[in-house]
């Protein structure tokens, strides 16, 4: 099967890396000065931008690879992504003295349940995502 790491997921990844430095800093930010109304704001609007971003890379995506994988790539690598940079954040001291790591642990291990049962529908549905494409464009 064609490479499953795309030019438009490796693109959304940068763009998911760069929104989530971004929301960090304005997060921290915000925490620290205690702009409740604000961080609330940012936590909205990252959504809405990664929503975009991964709309807009996605169609793209499947408009190169017409493999419909539920978005299970780009839900891995949003995961993975935020996750590190979060973690990273707090190891480098960047965060808030206000914030706790701990909410990074708990937001990841919830999260992990969600992609888990992305996943375990992902592996349900595979299978029947390629039928009717071209041997041509599974296979090299």
């Amino acid at each position: 099967m064609k490479n499953l790491l795309t030019p438009n997921l490796v693109k959304f990844t940068l763009l998911t890396i760069l929104l989530t430095v971004l929301f960090r800093i304005a997060l921290s930010s915000f925490i620290t000065n205690q702009m409740i109304v604000a961080v609330v704001m940012t936590s909205i609007v990252y959504g809405v931008l990664m929503w975009f971003n991964g709309s807009f890379f996605g169609r793209k995506d499947y408009e190169d690879l017409p493999i419909y994988d539920v978005g299970f790539r780009f839900h891995l690598a949003t995961f993975l992504t935020h996750n590190v940079i979060s973690i990273l954040w707090f190891s480098f001291g960047f965060q808030s003295k206000y914030e706790s790591v701990r909410i990074i642990y708990l937001t990841a291990a919830i999260w992990s349940l969600f992609l888990l049962t992305h996943f375990i529908y992902y592996l349900s549905v595979r299978k029947s995502t390629v039928n009717g494409l071209d041997r041509e464009d599974l296979f090299e």
